[in-house]
């Protein structure tokens, strides 16, 4: 295996599940994220609100993490390929594009539910009744429909992508590296069974799983013993 490519992608995995945990946890923290989201519209931008300038700085910080998994996709990519395996065009596209998803849905709290709060909390009855249905739109189709849906489902790609490459093949060598590959590929459908959850918001006949935040946990845990043992194997291949 080429040591620059895998040392490059176990930077950049160990990299991006480090950093995209400081705002993560720092959400769950100070907005209630992500059962916050749950309330009515007009409680979650009165949390939002009082937040201040510092909660849109780590949703800021999320966006910009999310968008930053292109790098990571990219020299998966470019890893997997020198050691032997096998990375389909639709791996690398879908790996890319999840991130531009993420980003695009979590973008909104920086730069449009500032506004709609503000509107929300100390508008007229009118405004207020308009910025609230803005957000509950916005919040359906930037964040439920491309960010979560959309992107999660691509995420899922992809892990699945990678969970075949350590599975099988060049890139399958000890068991420690199967069951990395083992578990990315326990990982994808979960991602998928999670999206129920997501038609829960639109219909209350779906069930509302809330697993949804515990994959992507489990996920950022996998990412980063994936990282790590690729950025050993590039010191020692």
């Amino acid at each position: 295996m080429n040591i620059d490519a895998t040392r490059g992608a176990g930077l950049a995995m160990t990299a991006f599940a480090l950093a995209v945990n400081v705002p993560f946890v720092l959400l769950m923290d100070r907005f209630g994220y992500d059962d916050v989201l749950r309330e009515p519209p007009l409680q979650v931008l009165a949390a939002f609100r009082a937040g201040g300038p510092e909660l849109i700085l780590i949703w800021l910080a999320f966006a910009v993490c999310a968008f930053a998994f292109l790098w990571v996709s990219t020299w998966t990519g470019e890893a997997v390929r020198a050691g032997g395996g096998r990375w389909p065009a639709w791996a690398a596209a879908a790996g890319a594009a999840s991130g531009v998803a993420q980003a695009v849905g979590l973008s909104r709290w920086v730069f449009v539910v500032p506004g709609l709060a503000d509107r929300a909390l100390d508008g007229s009855a009118t405004e207020s009744a308009v910025a609230v249905g803005t957000y509950q739109a916005l919040h359906q189709f930037a964040g439920v429909a491309i960010g979560e849906s959309l992107g999660q489902t691509l995420l899922a790609a992809w892990t699945l992508a990678v969970g075949l490459a350590l599975a099988r093949g060049p890139l399958a060598r000890g068991v420690w590296t199967r069951l990395l590959g083992l578990a990315a590929l326990m990982l994808a459908p979960l991602w998928i069974v999670g999206q129920v959850e997501l038609l829960a918001t639109v219909d209350p006949a779906f069930p509302d799983l809330q697993i949804t935040q515990w994959v992507f946990t489990a996920w950022l845990g996998w990412l980063l013993a994936l990282g790590m043992t690729w950025l050993v194997q590039g010191n020692t291949t």
